[in-house]
């Protein structure tokens, strides 16, 4: 099944003149590879962007640990 794309012309220029200079053999080609490429991007935007939570709540959690440690040593001496 063939998709119909309306591309601006600057970026169908563009994508002609860098098209030898890739490792694709067709417009369609290098137009999908665009695509996966920009699909692990937002995938690992998204990934990052829940970690960010948890490993702010990690290092909070990491200092009362540590806390709590240096605590138990201080009775202890």
């Amino acid at each position: 099944m063939a998709l119909k794309l309306n591309i601006r012309a600057d970026l169908e220029e563009e994508m002609k003149s860098l098209l030898p200079k890739t490792s694709v053999r067709s417009k369609t080609e290098y137009i999908n590879e665009a695509i996966r490429e920009y699909n692990q991007k937002v995938k690992r935007e998204v990934e990052l962007s829940r970690l960010r939570f948890y490993f702010k709540n990690y290092h909070e959690e990491g200092k009362k640990v540590l806390n709590d440690f240096r605590q138990i040593r201080k009775i202890h001496d």
